[in-house]
């Protein structure tokens, strides 16, 4: 298995000076946390906006959410990917075993963003569940779930790369662990978009 090339830096006479993988990886992964952990911040302020706004009754009674079986299902998969890249991690030292389990998650993580393309695409066209004229609970469910879904997008093209990467022979093993705080970190934001939008 090829390793990736090493990382450069200016040192302090201002010339290019070779830094181990390991501490280029440490930085890139701390810079993956922060980024990940400002989009939660993020969305966990609009998503107790949300809240106050339905503590205010701007929100429609229990009879009139919508169902929960399709959300229920993107989460399971959501929860079903993270297991996979865990998996991934384990076996990516034998590329050819690792493959499955990260085309998995690929897998998992496209199934998530077309189950809710095809809900949210449903509540629009099918239950007139549309913005403005549906007030605060439309505009609270699309615009928490295009957040949620924009950052499921970007993890997922991680991931796609990742597994290029194991496919030409590189070690993957970097890209994955950089992955994987995204991932579960997408699975609480939706959990959090569930327990706000779906539950009475």
């Amino acid at each position: 298995m090829r390793e990736s090339p090493s990382v450069s830096t200016n040192d302090s006479t201002g010339t290019l000076a070779p830094v181990s993988p390991q501490r280029a990886e440490s930085n890139l992964w701390f810079g993956m946390v922060l980024a990940h952990a400002a989009a939660a911040m993020l969305f966990c302020a609009v998503a107790f906006a949300a809240d106050f706004y339905r503590m205010r009754g701007f929100w429609p009674p229990a009879s009139a959410l919508p169902g929960r079986f399709v959300p229920s299902l993107a989460g399971v998969l959501l929860v079903a990917g993270g297991v996979l890249l865990h998996g991934a991690l384990r076996r990516v030292a034998g590329p050819r075993r690792a493959r499955g389990w990260m085309l998995g998650v690929l897998f998992a993580g496209t199934g998530f963003l077309a189950t809710q393309a095809a809900w949210l695409h449903g509540l629009w066209w099918h239950r007139d569940l549309r913005i403005p004229d549906s007030g605060v609970f439309a505009s609270v469910l699309y615009g928490l779930s295009a957040v949620q879904a924009a950052h499921a997008a970007v993890v997922l093209t991680g991931l796609l790369r990742a597994t290029l990467r194991t496919l030409r022979g590189f070690d993957a093993r970097a890209p994955l662990r950089r992955a994987l705080p995204g991932w579960w970190c997408t699975t609480v934001m939706y959990g959090v978009l569930f327990a706000v939008v779906y539950l009475p």
